[in-house]
C-alpha cells in the first residue's frame, strides 16, 4: 500500500481544477492567513439560476477537514478545506467574517 504523507505539498490551493470568478482571491487569502488550514481543494462546478451575491459557507465537517460551497453568480462550486482542527478553522472564518455563524 502506497503511503502519501510524505507526497502532500501543503499550504496549497490544488489549481489541477477549475474555479468560478472571485473564488481565487477568497482561497488564497484563507490558505495564506489559516494558520488550521494546510491545503484546499476545489470541488464540482454546479450551475443554477438566479443572481445571488456571491457568498461562502461551511457546509459540513468531514474526516479531513471541513467541505465548504461557494456561491457566485449562476454558480456553486464545493471546497474542501484540509484542516489539522476543523472546529479552530471553522472559528477563524467566522471570525475573519468569510462565513456567518449558524447561531
Amino acid at each position: 500500500m502506497k503511503h502519501y504523507t510524505a507526497d502532500v505539498k501543503f499550504g496549497r490551493i490544488k489549481r489541477q481544477h477549475g474555479r468560478v470568478g472571485g473564488l481565487d482571491e477568497l482561497l488564497n487569502r484563507i490558505v495564506r492567513d489559516c494558520p488550521h488550514v494546510s491545503r484546499i481543494v476545489p470541488g464540482r462546478i454546479k450551475v443554477r439560476r438566479g443572481k445571488t451575491p456571491p457568498s461562502f459557507k461551511v457546509q459540513y465537517p468531514t474526516e479531513a477537514g471541513l467541505k465548504c460551497l461557494f456561491t457566485g453568480t449562476g454558480t456553486v462550486q464545493e471546497v474542501f478545506l484540509i484542516c489539522s482542527d476543523s472546529a479552530a478553522a471553522r472559528q477563524w472564518l467566522i471570525d475573519s467574517g468569510m462565513v456567518q455563524s449558524d447561531e
